[in-house]
């Protein structure tokens, strides 16, 4: 028998997951809009590298989401 608290914790950290990933997908949305508006060079530069990391960060949150889907929150919902 599954540990209901264990279940639970699991569901709230994929729920905090799921709302990291949104911000994270919009973060790379409007930077790659910013990056296609702004004419300074170093502007320019500066949000392509935030862009990179707003890409990094969305494969590591979705790793982590499919770690807990993959230990049995599948389940959740």
């Amino acid at each position: 028998m599954r540990d209901i608290a264990t279940d639970r914790s699991k569901e709230n950290d994929l729920r905090i997951l799921e709302q990291a990933l949104a911000l994270e997908i919009e973060a790379t949305r409007r930077y790659q809009e910013q990056h296609d508006i702004v004419k300074d060079p170093e502007i320019h530069t500066l949000l392509e590298g935030l862009h990179r990391n707003e890409v990094d960060h969305e494969k590591i949150i979705r790793g982590h989401i499919l770690r807990l889907i993959g230990s049995g929150s599948d389940r959740i919902g």
